[in-house]
């Protein structure tokens, strides 16, 4: 059994967490690498590159979906970073879901 004490640490450290991972980058690129988005850990996105090449050869709605697909991935790296580090600094509390 974790006492309010472990639980206290533990809140304080994941408050830590949350502000280091503001400050973290994660990338996410369609599958043909043509399109790049970047997001911050609390998943802030900030950047968004597309190669100009893609537009003779794709069309608009190609371009929104690889442009969808990279924020899925960047958002899929940025939650499984943050996963993994709650998982070193929570107790493993039944119902946490972590």
């Amino acid at each position: 059994m974790f006492g309010l004490g472990k639980i206290t640490e533990a809140k304080k450290k994941a408050e830590e967490l949350r502000a280091q991972l503001a400050k973290m980058d994660f990338e996410g690129k369609s599958y043909n690498d043509k399109v790049s988005i970047k997001c911050s850990g609390d998943k802030r996105f900030h950047s968004l590159e597309i190669d100009d090449s893609i537009f003779k050869i794709r069309s608009r709605e190609e371009v929104q979906q690889m442009v969808l697909e990279a924020i899925d991935r960047a958002g899929m790296q940025a939650d499984m970073h943050v996963k993994e580090e709650m998982a070193k600094i929570m107790p493993n509390i039944p119902g946490m879901g972590l």
